[in-house]
């Protein structure tokens, strides 16, 4: 059967979410259409802003080690906080909600001293009347980032930091681009960007733009939980509509990002979880727009524009 347009950006940023470095050629083969066909679906989707395909560094090895989770109030137009919001650094998502609160914001940062910092900015910005904080423990699941390995390292040369900066601004860049880029061969190019994924340093993954391409809507909930959280964290994780999963301190044990491209498909998993036996309370809010998505804060190493090294090589 022939796939729509809007079924076929699906299947390809599917498919680039597991590896954003697929050949073209891969790609078509596991779509079922020419490659002149991904080609020109691909080269839309990333020029027309619907897709980044970007490296994803592992916190760890951007020395971020606190993550935390901020529902916001606000007295004016949510699009004019949501804004000033997105200018701060430490800002790695904001979306607009429907529900108990206004926004949603989370905020990386590398210590407690920095969070609360960057927490006192937030309270700051004009319009925001109240902020309720929780604090990640653990993220279970998430669409971003590889959590079945650690990195296998934390501590890169000043070469691998260029590299990641390279692949966050285009994830797809090829070995002799970054080759020429640096001032490296294309073969070192190459080895490096590997041993990169295969440490688990990074993941080069596409990031898309909601409901712009896809149908796909998105929930959030917060539960709480009454004894061993362990069930229902296995069962969250194993459901394909749970898109992200954290343990936090603070309102709640739990929380949770559905995705679904109906609001009665979230609706189902809503029940489902809210009729868990260890489950006391559920709280929920409905992301309307998502105004910044960003997993790679790309000063996050201090990088800068790549420039070529000397590697000391003749």
């Amino acid at each position: 059967m022939a796939r729509g347009p809007r079924s076929l950006d699906d299947a390809l940023i599917g498919l680039l979410r597991t590896d954003g470095r697929a050949s073209i050629s891969s790609l078509g083969r596991h779509l079922g259409v020419p490659r002149p066909v991904v080609r020109e679906r691909l080269r839309r989707l990333v020029t027309e802003g619907h897709v980044t395909v970007t490296a994803v560094a592992d916190p760890a090895v951007l020395g971020l080690q606190t993550l935390c989770h901020l529902a916001v109030h606000i007295d004016r137009s949510p699009r004019e906080v949501a804004h000033a919001l997105t200018t701060l650094a430490d800002t790695s998502l904001v979306t607009i909600t429907s529900g108990p609160h206004d926004l949603v914001v989370e905020v990386r940062s590398r210590g407690q001293s920095e969070m609360f910092d960057a927490i006192a900015r937030i309270r700051a910005i004009p319009g925001i009347t109240h902020v309720t904080t929780l604090l990640y423990v653990d993220v279970h699941k998430s669409p971003y980032s590889s959590l079945d390995s650690r990195p296998q390292r934390t501590v890169l040369d000043r070469l691998d930091e260029r590299i990641i900066g390279i692949l966050q601004a285009d994830g797809r860049a090829s070995f002799t681009a970054i080759g020429q880029e640096l001032g490296i061969s294309e073969s070192t190019a190459r080895t490096r960007v590997r041993r990169l994924v295969d440490d688990h340093v990074i993941r080069i993954t596409a990031v898309a733009k909601r409901n712009t391409v896809t149908q796909s809507l998105a929930l959030g909930m917060g539960i709480n939980v009454g004894g061993d959280t362990a069930p229902l964290i296995a069962d969250l994780i194993r459901r394909p509509e749970v898109e992200f999963l954290a343990t936090s301190i603070g309102a709640f044990d739990l929380l949770v990002t559905l995705s679904g491209d109906s609001l009665e498909v979230l609706r189902r998993v809503t029940d489902d979880v809210r009729s868990a036996e260890s489950v006391t309370r559920m709280e929920s809010w409905i992301h309307l727009s998502i105004i910044k998505e960003s997993y790679s804060p790309p000063d996050a190493l201090g990088l800068t524009p790549a420039t070529p090294l000397d590697t000391g090589a003749a």
